[in-house]
This record gives C-alpha cells, sequence and structure tokens, in this order.
C-alpha cells in the first residue's frame, strides 16, 4: 500500500469510529520559524488549505476558550494582535461533538500596543494585556484589551479598553459578567528609579467594568501571604478557580513567596484566596489545566538558578502540596514544551532530547508512553534554532518538526502514532480544534 493510501486509510478508519455518520477531525493552525505566514492544516484531508501572511515570522499562537479562533501574537514592533477564525463550529451530542466546517478566514481586527503579554480567553471574553515600556525607557501605554467572543461572529468588534495606571507584565482574567481580575503594578517597579525591580506584580484586584472599572476586592497585601502573590508568573482557570505562580520561599529576601495563589468563590459567594505552599525551595512559572478534572500542572524549578527540570500537580482544594505531587523529568532535562489533556488526566511533554512523553497525573505520577517525535533541539527561550512546539487537539498531540518541515499526530488513547504530514517550510508554533484521534 503507497503512504498515500496508508494515510487515507488511516482517516478514514478514524472519522468513522462509533458514530453512523463520518465525523470531522477538525483543522490545525500552525506558523512558520522563518516565513511571516500563518497556515491551516485540515485533518481529514492532511492538506494545507488556507495561508495568510502576518507581519513578522514566528509568531505566537494562543486557542480561545470554545476551540473556534486563534490568537495570533506577532511580536512586531507595533505589538500587533491579529485574530485567525479557524471556522469550525461544535455542536455537543452527550458522548461526542461534531464539527461543521465554516469559511476560514484572518478577521480584520488588528490591535496594536507597548509590548503585548499575557492573552486570556475565559468566561466568553478575550483579554489581551500590554505591558508597557520599562519606566525608565520613557513614557507607554499600558492597557487591557478586552473583546466578548461573540462579538467576533460576524467580525464586527467593539473593544473595551482600561488604562492601566503604570507598566508591569500584567494578566486581566475574565472572571464571568463584567469582573475581570487585573494584576496590580508594583510601585517600586512604575517609578523607574530602580532597574533592578522586577517587571513582575505582587498581587491583583477584581474590576467591575459595569462599575467604571472599579476595584470591588483586593488581593494585593504582601504582608499576607493570603492576600498576594509576589513576583507573579504562570496562571490557569480550571471551572471557577484561578491558580497563579508566585516566587519561591528565599530565606531572607523580601521577595520570598513560598506557593502558588488560589483564587476562587467562597461560601458566601464573595471572592477569596489562599496560599497553597509549595513542597520545596522551587516555583511554579507556567501553569496550564484542561477544561475539565481535578488538577492543575506547572512546571516547577528556578532554584539557584537550575532550570526548570520537574511538573508539579496543583489540587486547589488540596490543603498543602506534597513531594508526591512533584514529577521529575526523565535525564534532569528541562520541561520545555508540555500540554494537559482536556480532562485533565494526563501530560504530553516534549523534550529537548526530541521524545514526547505521556504522564498520567493522578493518583500518582506515572510515565505511560513515549515517542520519537522530532530530531532533539534546544529549547532555551532565546535559542537561535526553531524549537518544535505540541498542541493537543481532542485525543491527539501534535508537534511540529521545523527541520523537516512535518507535523507528526500521537494518539493518547491507543498511545500510538497517527499522521505524519509534510506541510514544508519551517512549522514552528501550532494551535487549533476539533475532535482529531
Amino acid at each position: 500500500m503507497s503512504a498515500a493510501a496508508a494515510l487515507l486509510t488511516a482517516l478514514s478508519a478514524h472519522a468513522v469510529s462509533a458514530h453512523d455518520h463520518a465525523v470531522s477531525r477538525g483543522r490545525l493552525v500552525f506558523a512558520d520559524h522563518e516565513k511571516p505566514v500563518v497556515s491551516v492544516l485540515d485533518l481529514d484531508t492532511a492538506k494545507v488549505t488556507h495561508s495568510f501572511e502576518v507581519s513578522k515570522a514566528d509568531p505566537t499562537l494562543i486557542g480561545t476558550e470554545g476551540g473556534r479562533f486563534v490568537v495570533i501574537r506577532t511580536g512586531d514592533e507595533s505589538g500587533t494582535i491579529r485574530v485567525l477564525d479557524s471556522g469550525l463550529f461544535y455542536e455537543s451530542h452527550e458522548d461526542h461533538f461534531d464539527i461543521e466546517k465554516g469559511e476560514v478566514k484572518l478577521l480584520d481586527l488588528t490591535l496594536t500596543g507597548d509590548k503585548p503579554s499575557h492573552v486570556v480567553s475565559e468566561q466568553g471574553w478575550l483579554t489581551v494585556f500590554y505591558d508597557g515600556q520599562r519606566p525608565w525607557l520613557g513614557e507607554s501605554d499600558p492597557k487591557v484589551v478586552a473583546i466578548r467572543l461573540d462579538a467576533l461572529d460576524d467580525d464586527t468588534v467593539e473593544t473595551t479598553v482600561w488604562p492601566a495606571p503604570a507598566p508591569q507584565h500584567g494578566i486581566a482574567v475574565p472572571l464571568g459578567g463584567d469582573r475581570f481580575l487585573v494584576s496590580v503594578s508594583k510601585e517600586a517597579y512604575a517609578k523607574g528609579d530602580d532597574k533592578t525591580v522586577s517587571s513582575r506584580p505582587n498581587g491583583f484586584q477584581i474590576l467591575d467594568k459595569a462599575q467604571g472599572w472599579t476595584a470591588v476586592a483586593s488581593f494585593n497585601d504582601t504582608a499576607d501571604p493570603d492576600r498576594s502573590c509576589k513576583e507573579f508568573h504562570g496562571h490557569a482557570g480550571l471551572q471557577d478557580v484561578h491558580v497563579f505562580g508566585c516566587n519561591a520561599r528565599i530565606e531572607g529576601d523580601a521577595a520570598s513567596d513560598g506557593g502558588v495563589l488560589v483564587v476562587g468563590p467562597g461560601l458566601d459567594g464573595a471572592w477569596d484566596a489562599r496560599k497553597l505552599a509549595y513542597p520545596d525551595g522551587r516555583r511554579a512559572s507556567t501553569i496550564k489545566a484542561g477544561p475539565t478534572g481535578q488538577h492543575l500542572v506547572a512546571n516547577y524549578g528556578g532554584d539557584q538558578g537550575r532550570p526548570f527540570a520537574a511538573l508539579l500537580r496543583i489540587d486547589p482544594k488540596a490543603e498543602t502540596l506534597t513531594a508526591e505531587d512533584v514529577f521529575q523529568i526523565p535525564g534532569g532535562q528541562a520541561v520545555c514544551q508540555y500540554e494537559v489533556t482536556g480532562d485533565g488526566k494526563r501530560v504530553v511533554n516534549l523534550t529537548q532530547d526530541g521524545k514526547l512523553r505521556v504522564y498520567e497525573i493522578a493518583p500518582e505520577w506515572k510515565a505511560v508512553a513515549e515517542f520519537d517525535a522530532v530530531p532533539a533541539f534546544d529549547c532555551a527561550w532565546d535559542a537561535a534554532t526553531p524549537a518544535p512546539t505540541v498542541a493537543i487537539i481532542g485525543n491527539s498531540a501534535f508537534v511540529s518538526d521545523p527541520e523537516n518541515g512535518r507535523i507528526r499526530e500521537f494518539y493518547l488513547n491507543s498511545l500510538k502514532q497517527g499522521l505524519d504530514i509534510p506541510v514544508g517550510g519551517k512549522p514552528s508554533a501550532i494551535a487549533g480544534g476539533g475532535n482529531a484521534g
């Protein structure tokens, strides 16, 4: 059987499984490391069907809530943000989703500003935080841009802008309705007198857009560990609970923190916060979660300049975190790329040795599969060579292989390799939606 015939057979076999009609597998969006273009791969035909020019090569791609739209953070000097409509519409049938494929288009919407950082999509909103310039470099325009996802349907978009009082490496998390959890700039950083002060915030406040962005709650008291998050970096939400990565426990250091901040509604419905202590002197920096499940997962490390070489399982309902919540990456490697499955039960981890590993999160950490996914690569943030990335769509993990111009699929149910698709160029960031495997 030819490679093309085998590919079509694999597609057909997975399209009809457990259904009396063909089920679309969706689409995957990917960027190129060298060319300023974002392309769309149809997972039913294994063909690249659309390509759109953007302002800079190797942009960051961020999927939105619901899986239909993909945010393109271009990384250009203007801080340009674009949005791609994948054209995928979902219909629930209890045990599965059917996908209808509509038109793929790059929306006319273009956002610009000073240094866009965190992009968050929850509770029907999309927010972009523009950090602003470092204060000692001159004036800038830090701000939050908020957009309702349903306003993107017909490309008639009204944006809401909240001008931040001062620059910071910030985030705005939609909490539902018109309320947003927004980080608070540190006064010492905003003044700009001391260039050693980090741009990372120490806390948050809840702002109500309907009340003119009035603060209705504050978690920005550095004297109270349960109401602050020193040197914040990393966030994920799980249902109505939000977890933020705070600084490590550092003896004798005013920036010492020692845990993640858990923010959620209390028994009386009011938003409350508490600190969940780290099991040792390391810290979380990136946090991820599936839409459902019990746990969030963070990369873990950073102590004494060492890499983030472990994963940390976080149960936001727990009293504390223990050594059993920590999983060391094989060979002492950095975590590099990882994603959590939609049901929150597994993690896929692409490490610099080119292997894709699958771990079960609970009741205890366990490695369940290992694939030779791509050639070894440098996963440092400032690496000169293009790094592959991993994304989860449905029950499949997809890995970009920029060295060989391919995108590969790995089934998370059967733990076997799926598609291996030549797309040309140097595919880098990937995102998308659908049923996949």
